[in-house]
């Protein structure tokens, strides 16, 4: 099992996310970062200790599985995907 992040946006520069591992009654939440970049090195350094892999969503729209070493290490270039896999997601073919 691996834990799921979500990130949302609330307005400009702001944005929380939340950790769940298993049971969804059950989440770590850190709110008021200005980036999904932020977002998501603040969720690694959280999980790196204990687990390889995170599921990420954005908004509640599933991402995928990324490891959590590139979410640490590789914040900018993963948040650039994240945002080019988004953006493809939401334009039609």
């Amino acid at each position: 099992m691996h834990p799921q992040v979500d990130i949302r946006k609330i307005r400009d520069r702001y944005f929380n996310y939340s950790v769940s591992t298993g049971s969804a009654d059950e989440r770590h939440l850190r709110e008021g970062l200005r980036s999904v970049a932020e977002c998501l090195h603040d969720a690694a350094t959280a999980l790196s200790h204990h687990f390889t892999v995170a599921v990420l969503s954005y908004e509640g729209r599933r991402l995928g599985k990324y490891r959590i070493a590139s979410m640490e290490h590789d914040t900018l270039a993963l948040a650039d995907a994240l945002h080019v896999k988004l953006n493809a997601d939401r334009d039609p073919a």
